[in-house]
Order: C-alpha cells, then sequence, then structure tokens
C-alpha cells in the first residue's frame, strides 16, 4: 500500500477516535465554566444583598425627613418678651438694639438662671426670670420681672410683659410660690436729699399671671394662695401670723417659707 494511502488510512482513524473525545472534553469545559459564573454571580448577589443600607435602620422602616435631627429644647432665653410697651427678641439671653429715645445702644439681657415650674396649670413647665435693660451712656439699670410659657408639643414659646421692678437694685434671690414669681431684692432708701451708695432697702415682691398679663399679686391674694397651699397639705393656718403648723420643713422650703419653731412663715 503506497505511503499517500497509509497516512490517509491514519488520519481517518486518528479523527474517528480522537473527536468524540476532543468533543466530550469541550462540552466539560462548557459545564465547569457555566458553574463557575453562576457561583461568581451567586457570591455577588449575596454580598450586595447583605449590605447594610445607610439610609435603612434596624427596624427595616425608612427614616422620616429630619427623623435624625437633635429636638429644639425651647428656652426663656430665646423667646419674645413686651419691656416697655416694645417688643424685646432675646437670642440666648441678650438683645442689643438702639435706644427708641436717641441713636445710643440700648441692650436687654436675663439676670441669673431662670426657674422653672407650671405657672398656667396646664401641665407644662414654664420659666420665670430677671430681665434688665440699660442704655449705653446712661447710668440707669432698670429691672423687670417676667415669666415665659412653653409648649413643647407646638414647639412655641411665649414671654409675658415685663412688670418694672427698679433701677440698679439688687437681686437676693427669687422663688416661686404657687405659681407666683417672688423676688426678694435690696431697693433704694428715700430720706429727703440723702442718697445712699447702694440699695439697703430689703422688699419682696410677688407675681401672677392674670389671664395674659403678668400682675403683682397682692398681699391680700398672696394670703389666699399660702393659706391653700396649707390647708390642702393638711395643715392649721394662723391667719394673724401667716404660718401654717403641722407640716414639715422641707415642704416649707419648697414653698418658699421660713420654717421656725414648727411654723412655717410666709
Amino acid at each position: 500500500m503506497p505511503p499517500i494511502q497509509q497516512v490517509a488510512i491514519l488520519e481517518n482513524f486518528m479523527d474517528s477516535a480522537i473527536l468524540p473525545i476532543r468533543k466530550t472534553y469541550q462540552h466539560t469545559m462548557k459545564k465547569i465554566l457555566l458553574l463557575v459564573i453562576l457561583v461568581i454571580i451567586g457570591i455577588a448577589a449575596y454580598l450586595f444583598l447583605a449590605k447594610p443600607n445607610p439610609q435603612t435602620p434596624s427596624g427595616g422602616e425608612q427614616n422620616p425627613a429630619g427623623e435624625n435631627k437633635p429636638e429644639r429644647k425651647l428656652s426663656p432665653l430665646t423667646a419674645k418678651y413686651i419691656v416697655e410697651g416694645r417688643i424685646v427678641s432675646l437670642e440666648n439671653g441678650k438683645e442689643e438694639t438702639v435706644s427708641p429715645y436717641g441713636a445710643a445702644k440700648q441692650v436687654t439681657e436675663s439676670v441669673g438662671d431662670p426657674l422653672l415650674a407650671d405657672l398656667n396649670s396646664d401641665g407644662e413647665s414654664d420659666y420665670a426670670l430677671i430681665i434688665k435693660q440699660y442704655t449705653e451712656n446712661d447710668i440707669g439699670v432698670y429691672y423687670y420681672a417676667a415669666i415665659a410659657l412653653a409648649d413643647e408639643k407646638t414647639g412655641v414659646i411665649a414671654g409675658s410683659n415685663a412688670v418694672p421692678l427698679g433701677d440698679r437694685i439688687v437681686i437676693k434671690d427669687t422663688a416661686i410660690v404657687n405659681q407666683a414669681f417672688r423676688i426678694n431684692y435690696l431697693d433704694w432708701r428715700t430720706d429727703g436729699d440723702n442718697v445712699e451708695a447702694s440699695p439697703t432697702l430689703p422688699m419682696t415682691k410677688s407675681y401672677i399671671l392674670d389671664g395674659v398679663m403678668l400682675k403683682e399679686l397682692t398681699e391680700k391674694r398672696a394670703n389666699a394662695q399660702a393659706e391653700a397651699a396649707c390647708t390642702d397639705n393638711s395643715g392649721a393656718w394662723d391667719k394673724e401670723k401667716r404660718s401654717c403648723s403641722g407640716l414639715t420643713k422641707e415642704w416649707c422650703d419648697q414653698n418658699a417659707g421660713k420654717f421656725e419653731n414648727n411654723l412655717c412663715n410666709f
């Protein structure tokens, strides 16, 4: 047999023997490649789904707009008051403006720490504070009593009218007694033409909300409030001495009384 025929027979034999093996190998590799692709897709999908969403809390609910913003705390130091017929807007306890009586700078600011209590029986905590006002190049420093009513639900705080206390007085202490703002201070003595070097006259005044206005508490009404506080707590009230017996020193201190000889004196 010629060599050419032998080569042809050999090639045909190789094709018939190897071709099925090659096809099987190619088919197997396609399966392996497809499996690898599916595994890669599965891992990628898992990593994507398992990645935490920074906009979604652990509970799975979307945060409403502004939920993470801190709540604004109402403050009497950032509120509006009526001082001498003019609206004063305190910002962090202070306002600087031009005096309505000239071109000089006028400053209105809070004095000391505001007191916290429910002043209008609405279950909300309100504030009582001292305000002072002075004008550049003027020796006068005028003090006022004021309150601010707060409503946390609506986010509104409303300052009251400011009631005058005096000029260049010395505030000693303040307290809230039965919803009345009580202020102890030193005022100037009036003695003819004699002028004191500093205020020395002890004064006590109380102010209470009457409708929408802050007004001075009369002695009659103050006595009635003290008597009601005493008897409502099972104490015995002495009208002449303005004292309450049968109650503790702690109660007396809370109601801004003076506890002496087992009596709470007002």
